[in-house]
């Protein structure tokens, strides 16, 4: 793993609304418990604890282990969050595809989101602010169409308990614990 990227969320009308750096993890690294055929093709995240989190509102530092999904073209992105090695929740992010720049990746947050826990039940969180959103900075209908047709391909793949979910792991090996530990003690 390396730091390596710079990740940036922005508004629909493309102003910053976040920051965060994050390490690469490598296509072959498996990091707990999940699938790897389902995060097959994907950019894997990781976010140790106490990572910087730069906010239109202020940095904060992140409180829990955090490990981030994006695949391209795809219309949502997932943050599983960690207790030590044991997952506490995802969300499932709808976003407008990511783009993938030279140690940087931006993304819109369409303000559309499921909480997701381990046993899968779900909630959607965010669907009167994607109205806002969408009606206060002129979502496109395309962008309105995809963003919906994301939330039901997320809501079906959990109640058919199968496809992107099962990348998340549900423990993580304490080894990539242990070496964020020490990358941090030494710096």
């Amino acid at each position: 793993m390396r730091q390596d990227f710079l990740v940036e969320c922005r508004n629909y009308d493309k102003t910053l609304r976040g920051s965060w750096k994050a390490h690469q993890l490598s296509a072959e690294t498996q990091v707990g418990d999940e699938e790897a055929e389902a995060a097959q093709g994907s950019l894997r995240l990781w976010l140790p604890a106490g990572t910087p989190m730069n906010w239109e509102r202020g940095a904060r530092p992140l409180r829990s282990h955090c490990l981030q999904f994006f695949w391209p073209e795809r219309w949502y992105m997932l943050s599983a969050f960690y207790d030590g090695e044991s997952l506490i929740h995802t969300y499932a992010t709808i976003i407008q595809p990511a783009i993938l720049g030279y140690e940087r990746l931006s993304y819109v947050d369409l303000d559309l989101s499921m909480l997701v826990k381990p046993d899968l039940s779900y909630e959607v969180l965010t669907q009167a602010e994607f109205e806002q959103a969408a009606n206060a900075l002129g979502y496109d209908e395309e962008t309105r169409i995809s963003a919906l047709m994301a939330l039901r391909t997320l809501s079906s793949t959990i109640q058919r308990s199968l496809g992107v979910f099962s990348a998340v792991p549900h423990r993580l090996k304490s080894d990539l614990l242990q070496s964020q530990h020490s990358k941090h003690s030494c710096s």
